[in-house]
């Protein structure tokens, strides 16, 4: 009997010790993953920091360019490129719009535009009658002074036509078809060089 009290209690002792050697522990997944989630956010954050702040032009020909956009004057946009101080010039009418590193985004032109050559400002057409602008739409207001020589020999004439051309040429590189001359501006006095200022409206057929 004491025997077999003395097996029973062998067999319990080796059954716990076996039990005991089984217990599996659940490892600490949580504060593993939380600082793998950290390690990520915080190089995310040093990329974002590190990441160039431009903005980005997209032409109509599918061209993406980094620049920093400085001002939009007339058909004209100046930018610079990233890193340099030099300031570029280009139509902006190539442009199909800006997305400004604040987020912003400005669409410049929703379809391509025909650009003319300024070689064809023959081409302008040149009135002084309100009529014949009726129904055409109005791009701006142009300006142009034309500054006489010194012997005098300019005539109020040839000043207007010089300042006409220039007209013409400032209407082309607008895109314009017609232009009105709405005003003028003679100078003409003793001893001081002559001038005329002209002023019209531009206007498109389309």
């Amino acid at each position: 009997m004491t025997r077999l009290f003395f097996f029973t209690g062998l067999l319990l002792a080796f059954y716990c010790k076996n039990v005991q050697s089984q217990v599996i522990y659940p490892s600490d997944t949580s504060s593993t993953k939380t600082e793998n989630t950290e390690v990520v956010k915080t190089d995310e954050l040093q990329k974002e920091v590190e990441a160039p702040k431009t903005d980005i032009l997209y032409q109509h020909n599918g061209t993406k360019m980094l620049v920093n956009v400085k001002k939009i004057h007339m058909n004209d946009l100046f930018y610079s490129l990233p890193g340099e101080t030099k300031v570029n010039k280009m139509d902006q009418r190539l442009v199909h719009k800006i997305e400004y590193k604040t987020g912003k985004v400005e669409v410049l032109n929703e379809k391509p535009t025909e650009i003319r050559e300024v070689g064809d400002y023959r081409k302008i057409k040149v009135t002084y009658d309100p009529a014949d602008v009726e129904g055409l739409i109005e791009i701006t207001e142009i300006e142009a002074r034309v500054d006489g020589n010194e012997s005098g020999n300019s005539t109020p004439k040839s000043l207007e036509r010089s300042a006409i051309i220039v007209l013409r040429r400032q209407a082309a590189n607008i895109n314009s078809d017609v232009i009105l001359i709405t005003d003028k501006k003679t100078h003409v006095a003793f001893g001081e060089i002559p001038f005329m200022i002209l002023y019209a409206k531009a206007y498109s057929y389309k």
